[in-house]
């Protein structure tokens, strides 16, 4: 009875596991609609325009495929499988081997040589949590760095070489450890490496998921992509048997937070392009995003498998042409002719979104973020090339990681940027004429903070560079030669402002022409501080700089508007408009103009059944249409509004966000449903977005929302302009970044001329939310110091990130921003 009992488990097994498997099949040639289609609906593997497109499929609908002569498999589980196998030379690596050989290159190469134990895993936090179940997944990111100082935090441009963002694709870690293994044994002997690492930093990550990475090696799933996130909290980790599926994980690729979003990207946890719940959820990501805080990198490549492709930014949607697109497709042309491709000829370099449109990407962030020339390499014609072919591929693409690697040493400005009185360095805006006045937007480049230093990677050519800081005077310098085998040298010493000017504006409603009275002016990240109208809508701010100035503007009952004052000699006197909110039931006939439009069309008033609502634009397939708004609240509230869906289900989206931040979405048919959503004090954006895919439609192929409930707006009752804090002297956070890792507190101190009455000294982040309370009381004239250690109120850490201190009463008000790393 047991044997019977016995085999019928085991033949249960089997079908069980062949039930579950998949396989890869390559459908050549495929239409537009059809890619839309399938990285709509499915785990697309690989794809190069015009010529094929790779789907990760379960076996039998795979099978139904290629008897229908519309594919022909390329790779199955027991093909991954037999590929992992060991062989007499590399063979593939598992976490243990990596470390150790790590830990070797640190002992054998220790003038060169530093590792660095960077951040937890899930696994780990998981299982130093209590839980044993995830005590084999308690595993450490390390990162190698190479340098001739490595011990030192030298004033030296970084590079760097990730691999295994996705746990499927271990060749990229065999690339990374083949590529830091010849520089090691190379230095002294090629000049052009040593060279290298004596005027530059590298820093060799070569697995950023090693959990994902155990998930494959131990060929528990060899098609599992994501990290092992638990994200039904059941204890363990769940993936249905060699599917790549399962409701756990997070794709670590998708998880970066310059433009994290839903362009390629998941919001089922049960995806294999899951998102995570918001950006830089998972530890991993951010070990990621803080060493590139804590470095000035200015270029890098993520290794990816397959495609034999050479892609750099952006890659978040679709035609965007990033600012330094002529230098980043430069060095993508460079490492790609250096590759062989397997059918003869070179990889290809392409904008990623050429590719496929993703968002939370490495290279994304990297570069919108920090500016840093951020490059994916997407290396073979397999998730797992046999094991023979490992150390074929990791030659073919040594040239390409030596040439990242030598970046730097030539066609690149560099300077120090100090203040001309104190010689202190300054964090300054470095502008170039015709490359940083792009329509799309990048983070500007700026000198650091620790040696007021900067990089700029440019192609040979004459550019204009300008110079700017707050309360400085901007210095620009005409003409400055890049040349192709050299680095253009340009240290700038800005003198502090004496112009001081004064400006005059008044503030009217859009639609009226009328004047606003007690407008807010609130200007961002500067001492500038808080303003708002008299009266009659009229401002006079004085002894500004000349600079250009970020602000948002509101007043109770309109819009919050974010506006950049270019404040001159010559540009002293503003005229402003804010849109009034209106009703939110729409039953005067008026949308209002306090709307932003995004998409191919505009949302419209819809009078459909005797009530007004507002009905999203009439879109085709493959087209978006967006409607938002931006306001001021003036304490936690709740934010609701009705919605009505019919459209195809499963397929065509209505997806609600506040800030950026996905709250909801919708693929049905519904009649009018109120949705409740919970708000912080303080300025949000509110955005409704309606999104078709490639093909079909479901019911009226539309959205609709009606009966917003506004939340209360700030209401300011004083009859002249506030003034800045100008009782405020010398001001100072320290260290900014604040690292929570270095067991040291934030400091801010400043002076005080006069008595501060009921004053508030607190924390908000970059949403506006308050996270923790200083000080709240009367203060002395003096000198204060307070500190924070990263907690909140609830005494719990908070995560990484951008956050204000903010000091204030009912006269005065003055916030300075600080970055927080773990």
């Amino acid at each position: 009875m047991k044997k019977t009992i016995i085999l019928l488990i085991l033949v249960c097994s089997a079908i069980f596991s062949w039930a579950n498997e998949k396989a890869v099949i390559r459908i050549e040639k495929p239409t537009k609609d059809q890619v839309e289609s399938f990285y709509k609906n499915n785990d697309v593997a690989s794809y190069r325009p015009n010529e094929y497109i790779d789907l990760v499929l379960p076996i039998e609908k795979a099978n139904q495929m290629v008897s229908e002569n519309k594919g022909y498999i390329t790779q199955t589980e027991s093909q991954l499988k037999n590929n992992l196998t060991s062989r007499d030379l590399a063979g593939y690596r598992n976490y243990e081997d990596v470390l150790s050989e790590l830990q070797e290159f640190a002992a054998t190469y220790p003038e060169i040589c530093q590792l660095y134990d960077i951040g937890d895993t899930r696994g780990k936090e998981y299982s130093e949590a209590g839980n044993d179940y995830y005590d084999v997944f308690n595993h450490e990111i390390w990162a190698l760095k190479i340098s001739d100082n490595p011990n030192e935090d030298e004033d030296e441009p970084a590079i760097y070489w990730m691999g295994e963002h996705h746990s499927r694709e271990p060749i990229s870690t065999e690339v990374v450890m083949y590529a830091t293994n010849y520089v090691l044994e190379n230095y002294g002997i090629d000049d052009e490496i040593t060279t290298s690492v004596e005027n530059n930093v590298l820093w060799v990550i070569p697995i950023v998921n090693p959990n994902g990475h155990k998930i494959v090696t131990d060929q528990t799933d060899v098609w599992w992509r994501k990290n092992i996130r638990d994200n039904n909290e059941n204890g363990t980790f769940d993936t249905d048997y060699n599917s790549g599926s399962g409701y756990d994980g997070v794709d670590p690729n998708r998880n970066y937070g310059f433009c994290w979003g839903t362009v390629g990207a998941s919001t089922d946890p049960s995806s294999p392009t899951y998102h995570g719940d918001e950006e830089f959820s998972e530890p991993e990501i951010q070990a990621m995003r803080d060493l590139m805080l804590e470095n000035h990198f200015v270029a890098g490549t993520s290794y990816h498998s397959y495609g034999e492709l050479v892609l750099f930014p952006y890659g978040y949607n679709y035609d965007l042409t990033a600012p330094d697109y002529d230098a980043l497709q430069q060095l993508a042309i460079d490492m790609a002719i250096t590759i062989p491709a397997e059918n003869g000829g070179n990889y290809d370099p392409t904008e990623s979104w050429q590719l496929y449109p993703a968002m939370g990407t490495t290279d994304d962030y990297a570069y919108g973020q920090h500016g840093i020339f951020a490059y994916t390499i997407e290396l073979g014609t397999e998730f797992i090339p046999p094991s023979y072919e490992v150390d074929g591929i990791c030659q073919d693409n040594l040239e390409a990681a030596l040439t990242m690697f030598k970046r730097p040493n030539q066609s690149m400005a560099k300077g120090i940027i100090t203040d001309a009185e104190t010689n202190e360095p300054i964090i300054a805006e470095v502008f170039i004429e015709g490359i940083d006045d792009s329509e799309i937007y990048r983070e500007p480049y700026t000198s650091d903070a620790e040696f007021g230093r900067y990089y700029r990677l440019l192609l040979p050519g004459s550019y204009n560079f300008t110079f700017s800081a707050f309360g400085y005077e901007s210095v620009t310098m005409e003409n400055v030669e890049i040349t192709n085998d050299d680095i253009t040298e340009l240290d700038i010493q800005l003198q502090p402002a004496t112009n001081n000017i004064d400006i005059t504006g008044i503030i009217r409603d859009t639609e009226t022409n009328e004047p606003i009275p007690n407008c807010v002016i609130d200007f961002l990240d500067s001492e500038s501080g808080l303003y708002h109208t008299n009266s009659n809508g009229e401002f006079a701010i004085s002894n500004l700089f000349a600079y250009n100035y970020e602000c948002v503007i509101y007043a109770q009952n309109y819009e919050a508007k974010y506006i950049t004052l270019a404040v001159s000699e010559n540009q002293n006197t503003f005229e402003l408009e804010l849109a009034n909110l209106h009703d939110g039931t729409f039953e005067d006939g008026n949308m209002g103009e306090f709307w932003q439009f995004g998409g191919d069309q505009p949302w419209i008033l819809d009078s459909a059944g005797n009530n007004y609502s507002i009905k999203s634009g009439n879109i085709a397939d493959e087209q978006t249409t967006s409607i938002s708004f931006s306001m001021e609240i003036a304490e936690d509230n709740q934010f609701s509004f009705d919605r009505k869906i019919s459209t195809e289900a499963n397929y065509d989206y209505l997806y609600f966000y506040i800030d950026d931040q996905i709250q909801d979405e919708w693929a049905e048919e519904s009649d009018w449903i109120t949705e409740s959503y919970p708000v912080s004090a303080g300025i949000h954006t509110f955005k409704w977005e309606y999104v078709k895919d490639a093909s079909v439609s479901g019911g009226d192929d539309s959205v609709w929302i009606d009966n917003i409930i506004f939340p209360e707006s700030s209401q300011v009752s004083a009859e002249e302009p506030l003034q800045k804090l100008s009782i405020i002297q010398n001001i100072s956070i320290y260290p900014n970044p604040f690292i929570l890792s270095n067991r040291s507190n934030s400091n801010i101190s400043f002076q005080l001329k006069e008595n501060m009455k009921d004053a508030k000294i607190e924390i908000f982040n970059c949403k506006g939310q308050k996270v923790k309370t200083i000080q709240q009381g009367n203060l002395s004239v003096g000198n204060h110091n307070f500190s924070w250690n990263g907690n909140n109120n609830a005494n719990k850490q908070v995560a990484s990130g951008v956050y204000f201190y903010q000091i204030s009463n009912k006269e005065h008000h003055l916030s300075k921003k600080m970055i927080l790393i773990k």
